[in-house]
């Protein structure tokens, strides 16, 4: 059985005219979307039929040739007109030339090393100053810059951000810099899977970004002891959204818009939603903030080393209270705050290495020990929010090895952190309520016709020519379109 991505790259490898291999290819991105499933639809079953001529062989005739030109006239025009806004501007001039910081070097160096006259290309940086931060400059930022005929420099672009160039052209005597925002199209993907063993590795298998994942982690942590809970044949889906840039062919991934994870014992939900007074949260199905008022865990990945309880001391050799938690963590890795509040003490203290101390509320305090260093601006007095990274482990104070000691007090007496029952969020009511309904509705819709897509995809890889007539399709979309 073929699957989505292995139909996409043969289609895309095959020996077909540009231009429609590059509208096929944009099909392929925005059908990830509803609405671009929704708008190619019909035209779908001719793709489907034109890919399984390509995957009886890479040769092509005259038949193929016609199928593609076929194809690529069926295009709808909404989805041509929304996918192609950008795609279809001039080729770069001829005396456009593209070149790409060096380490350690400098804008002004790579203006000099362009040819560009010294006073010219001081002056071209002094603009963008106005509307960049030259500072931030990696190696490898590309800068793309045009001259005219006489080699003088009209324009220099760079791209500073997913969705923004700053440019400078030359105006009068001098030069004149702004912004100018990249045109791009918003998706939506989705992304399932079954838990082999932890996770993170399972998430990573099924194509799911490192991004993505840290943020589903981070989300889930408020309800998941993802040492104790996770077991082979638990599931996860994760709906996000991502923004693609047609002019550089790129993708940036954004926004969870919905989790759920299937665990052996009970089924976890998370929605996003943005309630009247622009408070944005994530709530379960019924309403209820996910959120709770301290993270279980206050790092991304948790493998417990030494749990809450009596042990023998791994230094000192005799058994005593651990009044804590450690979790495996490198020399480096970053620590979360586990909940919003004030910083109490950030120094070090005693056996504890350097520490961390936060006072969240009148009843809850959470500690963190062994630190290699603090977070920028985390002192006595600072305020923190939850998720905020406030440190990173190490291995000082009385220790064996790098790890992170979390612990969480209660009316400033120590309790179990992973078995402590925290208070919940918020809830949603009245007109809030109303919306998060309906829009939940939507996003389950939404998901619906992606799972449909693919089912058609995937059957027509099985089963060869014989794929749903479009009456079928047409019945499908009325049934989950928005």
């Amino acid at each position: 059985m073929f699957r989505f991505h292995e139909i996409r790259d043969r289609i895309l490898a095959a020996r077909l005219p540009a231009d429609s291999k590059a509208r096929i290819g944009q099909l392929i991105r925005a059908s990830e979307s509803p609405l671009g499933f929704t708008l190619i639809a019909g035209f779908g079953l001719a793709l489907l039929m034109m890919g399984h001529l390509l995957l009886s062989g890479p040769e092509t005739g005259p038949e193929t040739e016609a199928a593609s030109q076929s194809i690529t006239s069926a295009i709808p025009p909404q989805l041509d007109e929304q996918i192609s806004v950008e795609k279809d501007a001039p080729p770069p001039a001829p005396a456009e030339k593209q070149y790409s910081l060096k380490r350690n070097e400098t804008l002004i160096g790579l203006l000099q090393r362009a040819d560009i006259p010294s006073v010219t290309a001081h002056r071209m940086v002094a603009s963008l100053r106005e509307v960049t931060n030259l500072r931030k400059l990696q190696r490898g930022q590309e800068v793309r810059i045009t001259s005219d005929t006489d080699g003088n420099v009209q324009e220099l672009r760079m791209r500073d951000s997913f969705d923004a160039e700053a440019v400078v052209f030359a105006a009068g005597d001098g030069f004149k810099a702004e912004r100018q925002d990249i045109g791009t199209i918003s998706l939506t993907h989705l992304v399932e899977g079954e838990i082999t063993d932890s996770l993170y590795l399972s998430a990573q298998r099924a194509g799911l970004p490192t991004k993505v994942i840290v943020d589903l982690i981070r989300l889930m942590s408020f309800d998941v002891d993802f040492e104790r809970e996770i077991r082979t044949g638990d599931t996860f889906q994760v709906y996000f959204e991502r923004q693609y840039a047609p002019d550089f062919g790129d993708m940036q991934d954004g926004q969870l818009l919905q989790v759920k994870l299937g665990l052996r014992k009970r089924d976890l939900e998370a929605n996003y939603f943005i309630d009247a007074a622009g408070d944005a949260d994530y709530f379960d199905g019924d309403g209820k903030s996910t959120r709770k008022a301290l993270m279980k865990t206050p790092l991304d990945v948790t493998v417990v080393t030494s749990n809450y309880g009596r042990r023998k001391h791994p230094v000192l050799g005799y058994t005593r209270m651990h009044k804590g938690v450690d979790f495996r963590a490198r020399t480096g890795t970053p620590i979360m705050a586990a909940g919003d509040g004030v910083v109490e003490r950030a120094s070090r203290y005693g056996s504890y290495g350097n520490y961390i101390r936060i006072r969240h509320n009148g009843t809850y305090k959470t500690a963190y020990a062994h630190l290699s260093k603090y977070g920028k601006g985390i002192k006595a007095g600072a305020r923190v929010k939850q998720g905020q990274v406030i440190g990173y482990a190490g291995a000082t104070g009385r220790v064996s090895a790098a790890h992170l000691h979390y612990e969480v007090m209660m009316n400033d007496k120590q309790v179990n952190p992973l078995t402590l029952d925290l208070p919940t969020g918020r809830e949603l009511k009245g007109a809030d309520l109303e919306t998060f309904a309906a829009q939940r509705t939507q996003l389950l819709a939404d998901i619906q016709q992606i799972q449909t897509q693919r089912s058609y995809i995937m059957q027509a890889g099985a089963t060869g020519p014989a794929v749903p007539t479009l009456d079928e399709v047409s019945a499908q979309v009325q049934g989950t379109d928005r």
